[in-house]
């Protein structure tokens, strides 16, 4: 009976733990709200929601939504605060009636907080953030995988309040009224804007990384207004980096010095501005601008950190340069998953603030919502290849499917109309979409066939203007399999060139192919020739093949076998019959005999390893998108007795190697090494010349001597060194001058053997085996202007000087003067 009791009363305690519970709950209250400014009327992202007790509370997301419970009971108020807007406390009541919660703009100099007797306490939170970097950075986990949403959409800024208010009073006027051009250019503008924006993209990507180096994003849903070309969708790190653990962050292809990192106390000001604390977690919200007189690529922006493994919970960055024509900002948003904090959304905003639209500017927001992430998977390494981005379209069917699971919301009308409008205007324009594709991947599609447009045309100093087309089969045809042929006409040296090839593609994602070739043709003589005649965009250093003048005639008979080996090494293996005939006075005493023609078989094998080669999937065809330095290329090729070629029995080696290096805070370093040796006898044609760029009057080319001529030396065997270094801005920084100082040293070296056998009474075979040497001085950006009130044009110089053994008599012809450019935002 005693343990009957006993139950009955544990049972009595059971339910009145339960019928509190369901009071308590039942007495709880959840709100909801969107924070925005007042002013932008966008979204504040990681405002603070926090109690009077100063304890309880949530941060809004990088939308400026947020959800909270409020305990059971409460009756306060509720502060909301963020580092840029003015604080406000709302009582309970009035999250029944709103949903919209706006905040005014505030201003912090972080320059007047002045912190006496003690250390500034953001500091030591900072150090800690930093020295904790490596735990927390992606980049360092084994594997992970993700899906992710990207929106992207172009718009017109909010309009002013005069804007709005001359509007409405143009809209009461009469219909009979009489209005001026601009006024109903006013009109229209307002009615569209209204309605849509002037761009939208959305994209679903399925990315895979396991580290180091290895990775795979795959298009699985698309749509762009007006466009079908996957050309136009985005993935999430498009337009900032995937985390804000880098020294140095990139934006708008700019490095910016990463506040969050090693002694960035001393470049920074840091202003601890509140403490929150969600669940068990203290978290810091610090705000960092660059210090005054720090000439550092600097943001600015907020940070929260938090003390659970000092990590990144949020960030906002913006460019700190108040001169930028184009500002951008960005945010990140971080969630514990799996133990480890992982970006979970990344925002993007670009402010074309000067690229005025009658009262707006030109915008491009950029949303990417990071979902189903996994840590640590068991990723297979033989699912990696050089293909990092997967442009395929997806099923028609599984495409809108995938859009539909991965959107956040449903459209709203604007964007909808988006869609319908700009669908329907670009009917007229579809073929914009082939002519992108075709600009992106080098060839106009013809059903099965495709053009290859880098053989329509060429300009050199031997050739003149050179005419041609290439056709070839496209991946329509066969995934497999490519064939085609070319040719081409040069109208100075008034002869036709032309080739063709088979190349099958084993294994298009490890490289894995074998080409059979034919090619009658021209090769210049000293020079490698890879890559030659692969792009339609011209590079300053295929300016200097506009004045290269000395070729041989080739036919050439050529088999390659290539395969990535390893992840970061690709080997081709080869064998070519060739038939040269130098197309200037030369010949070469063979075996006691003068040559003016030469039947040479070539085998060899050559490696490139690049720390990441980046190619993107497009049209089934493989388009470089870019590498990661260092880069090193080794060729060996041995001239050999088959083919019934002449016996030739040269080895010849051939090295190249690139390497940059950022520095903290600022500046960036260059090493180029080239370097060759011809062990044995063998035609000018298969030497090296010098690597130099002289004649190319005002142009600077990188990785070539300045100063020396284009034929002036000879070698069997050189090595050569170009070692540049940008200080970046370290003077002043204005709006029409932003001078970045650059110094240049060349040295060089290479000697002639078997010189005696080479015969000719036009050309000049001097080694430089005593040393070249030239170093030169610049400045980048020393004049800028406006471009379109977007970019800036930034023009600048550089004087170079030749010196030691071959220095020339005359001082005046030792010096040389260079121009740079570029474009920057």
């Amino acid at each position: 009976m005693q343990l009957i009791g006993q139950i009955h009363s544990v049972k009595k305690v059971l339910i009145s733990l339960i019928l509190l519970g369901i009071t308590s709950f039942a007495q709880a209250q959840t709100i909801s709200a969107k924070v925005i400014d007042s002013l932008k009327v966008e979204p504040i992202a990681f405002a603070n929601i926090v109690l009077d007790d100063g304890i309880r509370g949530t941060t809004s997301d990088i939308e400026g939504n947020f959800t909270f419970r409020i305990p059971a009971g409460y009756s306060g108020m509720i502060t909301i605060s963020h580092v840029s807007y003015k604080r406000i406390k709302l009582p309970l009541s009035y999250f029944t009636r709103n949903k919209i919660i706006r905040l005014t703009p505030s201003v912090t100099i972080l320059s007047e907080v002045v912190f006496k007797a003690e250390e500034n306490p953001a500091f030591r939170i900072i150090r800690n953030a930093a020295k904790n970097k490596k735990q927390h950075n992606p980049d360092n986990l084994n594997s992970y995988q993700y899906n992710s949403y990207n929106k992207l959409i172009m718009k017109g800024s909010e309009p002013t309040a005069a804007f709005k208010d001359k509007v409405s009073k143009l809209k009461e006027k009469p219909d009979t009224a009489k209005l001026s051009k601009k006024d109903k250019e006013l009109l229209s503008f307002d009615s569209i804007t209204e309605k849509m924006h002037f761009f939208m993209s959305e994209s679903v990507t399925e990315k895979k990384v396991m580290n180091p180096g290895r990775s795979k994003e795959t298009l699985i849903g698309f749509r762009a207004s007006g466009f079908k070309s996957p050309l136009f969708a985005n993935v999430a790190t498009d337009y900032q980096p995937f985390s804000f653990y880098s020294d140095n962050i990139s934006l708008l292809g700019k490095d910016f010095l990463n506040p969050i990192s090693k002694n960035s106390e001393e470049r920074y000001d840091f202003y601890l501005t509140d403490t929150t604390y969600l669940d068990q977690d203290t978290v810091y919200i610090i705000q960092f601008e660059p210090r005054k007189g720090k000439l550092i690529t600097g943001l600015k922006g907020m940070v929260s950190i938090s003390t659970d493994g000092y990590a990144i919970k949020n960030i906002i960055a913006g460019t700190a340069d108040t001169l930028a024509l184009t500002k951008i900002r960005i945010q990140q948003n971080y969630e514990k998953v799996n133990g480890k904090w992982f970006p979970v959304q990344l925002n993007t905003d670009i402010d074309f603030e000067e690229f005025k639209i009658f009262d707006s500017h030109l915008m491009v927001q950029h949303r990417s919502f990071i979902r189903d992430v996994q840590i640590n998977p068991a990723l297979k390494k033989s699912s990696f290849g050089d293909i990092k981005v997967d442009l395929t379209l997806p099923k028609p069917e599984l495409n809108n499917e995938m859009l539909s699971k991965f959107r956040t919301s449903p459209l709203d009308s604007k964007e909808g109309q988006t869609y319908i409008t700009i669908d329907s205007v670009m009917r007229k324009f579809s073929w914009l979409d082939k002519g992108l594709e075709a600009f992106a991947t080098q060839a106009w599609p013809l059903g099965p066939f495709e053009i290859d447009l880098t053989k329509i045309a060429r300009i050199n100093s031997f050739e003149g203007f050179r005419l041609g087309a290439g056709l070839y089969t496209s991946n329509r045809f066969s995934k497999w399999l490519r064939i085609g042929g070319y040719a081409a006409y040069g109208f100075k040296d008034e002869r036709w060139k032309y080739g063709g090839e088979m190349r099958f593609n084993i294994n298009a994602n490890r490289d894995f192919h074998l080409t059979l070739s034919y090619a009658n043709d021209i090769y210049e003589t000293g020079y490698g020739h890879e890559g030659q005649n692969k792009n339609l965009i011209a590079t300053n250093e295929s300016i200097r093949k506009f004045l290269s003048s000395q070729y041989d005639r080739t036919e050439t008979y050529k088999g390659e076998l290539g395969y990535r080996v390893m992840p970061r090494i690709h080997a081709t293996a080869f064998a070519s019959k060739n038939q040269i005939s130098p197309a200037y006075n030369y010949q070469l005493l063979f075996n006691n005999e003068p040559l003016s023609s030469f039947s040479i078989a070539e085998t060899g094998v050559s490696f490139r390893y690049s720390t990441s080669e980046n190619y993107m999937q497009l049209a089934g065809k493989k388009i470089f998108l870019g590498r990661e330095w260092p880069l090193i290329s080794f060729t060996y090729t041995k001239a050999v007795d088959l083919f019934n070629a002449q016996k030739f029995n040269y080895s010849k080696y051939d090295l190249s190697a690139r390497f940059q290096f950022k520095h903290r805070p600022k500046g960036k370093t260059r090493l180029a090494i080239h370097a060759g040796w011809v062990d044995g006898l063998a035609p000018y044609g298969r030497l090296y010349n010098g690597r130099g760029a002289q004649q190319v009057e005002g142009i600077f080319v990188d990785e070539f001597f300045q100063t020396m001529k284009l034929y002036e030396f000879t070698a069997s065997r050189y090595a050569s060194i170009f070692l540049n270094h940008n200080f970046g801005n370290v003077f002043f920084d204005t709006r029409y001058s932003k001078p970045e100082l650059v110094i240049y040293q060349h040295a060089g070296i290479g000697d002639l053997e078997n010189r005696n056998s080479h015969v000719s009474t036009t050309l000049e075979f001097k080694p430089f085996d005593k040393g070249f040497i030239e170093s030169g001085l610049g400045f980048n950006n020393l004049i800028r202007w406006k471009y379109s009130n977007v970019a800036y044009y930034g023009l600048g110089g550089a004087v170079f000087y030749r010196y030691g053994e071959y220095q020339l008599a005359k001082t005046s012809d030792n010096l040389f003067y260079r121009i740079t450019f570029n474009i920057g935002f």
